[in-house]
C-alpha cells in the first residue's frame, strides 16, 4: 500500500521536473539570502559607520534604482545568452561583489557596490523565467514558476533571520561574506548540474541577430503582455508597502508587542512561499490554466483581507490567534503572486522574448516597490493610523484588477470569434 502510495506520488510529480526547479530555486534563494540579509544588518552596518537613517536606507534606493533601470537590457541579455549562462553571471557577480562589500572600509565604497550588485541581481529573474517556459510543459508551467520562485521568500526569510542573529557572533562583515560565498557554490553548482535544452539553443540563435530597438519595440506592441505587466505596479505597491509597515501596523494600531509583530512578519513571508505555489496549482489544475480567472480570485482575496484590516481592528488586536491567520492569508494572496504573475507576462510574449518580457514586468513591478513604502506610510502619519492606507491599497486592487478583468474578457472574445470564424 505504502508502494503504491510512493509510486502514485511519483507520478504525479514527475511532470514539474523537481531537481530542475529545484536548481532555478537555489539561485533565487541564493540571490534572496544576500539581498534581504543585508538589509537586516542595517543596524550592525549604521553603528558601524555612524551613519543617519537616511543614509542607511540609501542602499536599498541604489541597488533596486541599478536593477530597475537594467531591467530591460537584463531580459535582453537571456535572450541572447540563454537562461543557464544568465542565471550563472547573476549568481557570481552578486557572490563576488558581496564578498567585496564585507570588506568595504567606508560606507560610500558599499553604496557603490551595491549599485553594481544591483546589475547582477536584475539578470536572474529573466534567467529564471526563461528557463522555465521552455523546459516545462504549459499544462504545469504556474505551478512550476510558482515552486521556483517560492526560492525568493525562502532566500528572504533565512537572510533577514539567520544574518543578524549570525552577526551578534562573528560580525556583519563575515555574515555578508558568508552570503557572497553561498552565491558562488549554488553558482557552481547550477554550473555543473543544470542543462540547456535543444530548444533554448535554438532561441538564442533567433534572438541573437536582432537588435534591442526592434525587441522593445515588439515587446511594446504587445497589448496581451503590457496588460498583464500592467498589474506589477499594483502588485509591487502590495509587496513593497505591506512587509515594511506590516509590524508598525501591528505594534501602533492593534498594540501587538514588537515580538508579537516580528513573528507576524514571518508568517506573512512563509504565506508568501506557500501562495506562490498554491495559486499556480489552482491555475494549472482545478482552473486548467485560466489565468484570468485565478488572478480574479487573488484579487478578491486581497480586497476582503484588506477591509478586515482596515476595518476590523479591535477583533484582530483581541485575538493573536486571529491576527496570525490574518497574517498567513496576506502572505498568500499579497506577496504570493509572483509565479503566477510571471507565468502570464511569459506566456504573453514569444519564446525568444521571455527575457526581455519579464524585463519589462520588472519595470512595472519594482515601480510599485519603491513608491509603495512612502504612499503607505504617507497616509499612516497624516491620520495617525493606517486605516487609510489599506483602503487605498484596496481602491487600487479594485481598480486595476477590474481594468484586467474587462480588457482581457474583451481579448478572450475576439480571439474566439476569430477562431470561430476560421473554422
Amino acid at each position: 500500500m505504502f508502494n503504491f502510495f510512493i509510486n502514485g506520488l511519483k507520478e504525479k510529480l514527475q511532470p514539474l521536473k523537481l531537481k530542475f526547479l529545484g536548481l532555478l530555486a537555489g539561485g533565487y534563494i541564493a540571490s534572496f539570502v544576500s539581498v534581504q540579509g543585508i538589509q537586516a544588518l542595517m543596524p550592525f552596518i549604521r553603528r558601524e559607520f555612524a551613519i543617519s537613517r537616511t543614509q542607511a536606507g540609501l542602499y536599498s534606493t541604489v541597488f533596486f534604482i541599478s536593477a530597475t533601470a537594467v531591467a530591460l537590457f537584463s531580459g535582453n541579455i537571456v535572450d541572447k545568452i540563454g537562461s543557464r549562462t544568465g542565471l550563472l553571471i547573476g549568481l557570481y557577480s552578486m557572490g563576488g561583489l558581496f564578498i567585496f562589500q564585507g570588506a568595504a572600509p567606508v560606507y560610500g565604497l558599499l553604496l557603490v557596490l551595491g549599485l553594481l550588485t544591483g546589475l547582477g541581481f536584475s539578470i536572474i529573474t529573466p534567467a529564471v523565467n526563461k528557463a522555465v517556459m521552455i523546459e516545462v510543459e504549459p499544462s504545469h508551467r504556474a505551478v512550476s514558476m510558482g515552486i521556483m520562485h517560492s526560492g525568493s521568500g525562502v532566500g528572504g526569510f533565512v537572510g533577514a533571520a539567520i544574518l543578524p542573529a549570525l552577526a551578534g557572533f562573528i560580525g556583519w562583515r563575515l555574515s555578508i561574506i558568508l552570503a557572497g560565498i553561498i552565491s558562488l557554490l549554488i553558482g557552481l553548482i547550477v554550473q555543473r548540474y543544470l542543462q540547456v535544452s535543444s530548444l533554448e539553443e535554438k532561441d538564442e540563435e533567433n534572438s541573437s541577430g536582432k537588435s534591442f530597438s526592434r525587441q522593445l519595440y515588439r515587446v511594446l506592441s504587445n497589448r496581451q503582455l503590457m496588460l498583464a505587466s500592467g498589474l506589477g505596479v499594483v502588485f509591487g505597491l502590495a509587496v513593497g508597502a505591506i512587509p515594511a509597515h506590516y509590524t508598525l501596523y501591528l505594534t501602533m494600531d492593534l498594540n501587538f508587542s514588537e515580538a508579537a509583530a516580528g513573528l507576524a512578519l514571518g508568517v506573512v513571508q512563509i504565506g508568501g512561499v506557500v501562495g506562490r505555489i498554491f495559486w499556480g496549482w489552482l491555475s494549472d489544475i482545478p482552473f486548467k490554466g485560466d489565468r484570468k480567472n485565478t488572478f480574479l480570485v487573488i484579487m478578491i482575496t486581497i480586497v476582503i483581507l484588506n477591509l478586515t484590516s482596515a476595518f476590523a481592528g479591535s477583533l484582530l488586536g483581541s485575538s493573536l490567534l486571529l491576527m496570525m491567520l490574518l497574517s498567513f492569508m496576506l502572505g498568500v494572496s499579497a506577496l504570493g503572486w509572483s509565479g503566477l504573475f510571471f507565468t502570464v507576462v511569459s506566456e504573453r510574449a514569444t519564446a525568444e522574448q521571455t527575457g526581455m518580457a519579464s524585463g519589462m514586468a520588472l519595470v512595472f513591478l519594482r515601480l510599485g516597490v519603491v513608491i509603495g513604502p512612502a504612499i503607505f506610510g504617507l497616509l499612516g502619519d497624516y491620520f495617525d493610523h493606517y486605516r487609510y492606507s489599506w483602503l487605498l491599497l484596496t481602491v487600487l486592487v479594485l481598480i486595476s484588477g477590474s481594468i484586467y478583468y474587462i480588457l482581457q474578457s474583451r481579448q478572450d472574445r475576439k480571439r474566439a470569434e476569430a477562431s470561430g470564424a476560421d473554422s
